[in-house]
């Protein structure tokens, strides 16, 4: 990898799939999912397929605003709008926007100790 600082919530990134391209403010992206060697990227009351793994974008965001719940998705922890236990050490999150995705058994550990006093 390329040596590319660390994003903030407040920076603007650009979304490109190649035929169209936005330019959003990090902190509104609610949720990246991947799709293949792609990732579905979930802001506003759009999304956007890019050219990026799950994997790399995992390595450029900050830690403390996003969390990787499970292979498939990243999610942003200010767009949470609920937390279920539901099973002993497995989380669902529930999303502003309705989307409801749970949390690995192994990253569901991690979260109650990330998100924990």
């Amino acid at each position: 990898m390329t040596d590319f600082k660390m994003l903030t919530l407040n920076d603007k990134v650009l979304l490109s799939d190649g035929e169209s391209c936005k330019l959003v403010k990090l902190g509104e992206v609610r949720f990246f999912e991947t799709c293949g060697n792609y990732t579905q990227t979930y802001f506003g009351e759009e999304k956007l397929l890019i050219y990026r793994t799950l994997s790399y974008l995992d390595a450029r965001l900050p830690e403390q605003y996003f969390f990787r719940a499970n292979r498939q998705q990243i999610i942003n922890l200010s767009h949470i709008k609920n937390i279920q236990l539901l099973q002993k050490s497995v989380f669902r999150v529930d999303m502003t926007c309705g989307k409801k995705i749970e949390l690995s058994r192994r990253r569901s550990r991690f979260f109650k100790g990330f998100m924990s006093l």
